[in-house]
């Protein structure tokens, strides 16, 4: 009986810690593809991003971003790592999105 509230415990400790992270990562990733499709300007997306990343509190740093312009393509990709704290260890999670979209045509 104390090995299965042990293992019910460990198990309530995992989860209250992992799902908040990959929440809050699925949030964000639907935020980079959204502003991804929409946005003008790369530096703008840039800062956009980062104040995303720290309202869902994620370690999105300036150099996790990478936005490339390709014709009238604009393509954001962010590699980032969020650590977890399980007492006994500290596992990091990694995460990549890519989101994407058109540039209006200059004319």
């Amino acid at each position: 009986m104390k090995a299965l509230k042990a293992i019910f415990l460990t198990a309530v400790l995992v989860l209250t810690r992992y799902l908040p992270v990959y929440y809050n990562s699925s949030e964000f990733s639907y935020f980079v593809r959204q502003e991804a499709a929409r946005t003008q300007s790369e530096s703008q997306l840039k800062q956009l991003l980062l104040q995303k990343a720290t309202a869902y509190s994620l370690p999105v740093k300036e150099s996790d971003i990478s936005i490339k312009r390709t014709d009238d393509v604009l393509q954001v990709t962010v590699d980032y790592r969020v650590p977890v704290n399980l007492i006994v260890c500290n596992p990091e999670l990694k995460f990549h999105v890519t989101g994407g979209g058109l540039l209006p045509a200059i004319r």
